[in-house]
């Protein structure tokens, strides 16, 4: 009997195909304060343009200067308008960062164990997978990377989604400083 249901689960198993990613990965260079770690990124919500951060890595009061890692692109920050556990979005104000830099979101979005994201940081495209779905003792998704990565300076940072083409959520924490592989998000929930 139960070699009946070992064969008839690794026939469902390879019935069902992995999820197929929909959209490209952009490269995208993250901003930042002058001389501080943390990351922040923007996107566009029907139509409108924000920055997204993590909380705890500070310094997005008003009129805080940000700037795009090597370029003279710069923004500066306004007001709060949405807060989570650990993410604030804010909007501001920027000549030089636009719509056409950036990231798309929608409304709603949702994630499953298995599933592939990738962060988004000054450049570098670092794959990973949901490992863990949010409970009671961590407000985070936790994602694994088969990548090991430098993590001072990234929360805050864009987690997309490839298979919905648009960020998803940003990154707050990771297992190590100098060697990370597995990180935690929390999942961008707009109004």
């Amino acid at each position: 009997m139960k070699s009946l249901l070992a064969v008839a689960l690794l026939i469902l198993a390879s019935c069902s195909e992995p999820k197929q990613p929909l959209a490209e990965i952009p490269t995208y260079q993250t901003l930042h304060r002058e001389n501080l770690k943390g990351s922040f990124f923007h996107f566009d919500h029907r139509g409108k343009l924000y920055i997204a951060c993590s909380i705890h890595q500070g310094g997005n009061s008003p009129n805080t200067k940000l700037i795009r890692n090597g370029s003279s692109d710069f923004a500066l920050i306004k007001k709060t308008i949405h807060q989570q556990a650990d993410l604030r979005v804010v909007t501001f104000t920027s000549e030089t960062i636009g719509s056409e830099q950036a990231l798309p979101y929608r409304p709603h979005p949702s994630v499953e164990i298995g599933d592939p994201v990738v962060i988004l940081n000054r450049g570098q495209k670092i794959h990973a997978k949901i490992a863990q779905l949010p409970n009671k003792k961590n407000h985070c998704h936790m994602i694994k990377s088969t990548q090991h990565v430098s993590a001072g300076g990234m929360s805050g940072s864009p987690i997309f989604s490839p298979l919905s083409g648009t960020v998803i959520g940003v990154l707050q924490t990771a297992n190590s400083k100098t060697a990370a592989n597995l990180f935690g998000f929390e999942l961008l929930i707009m109004p």
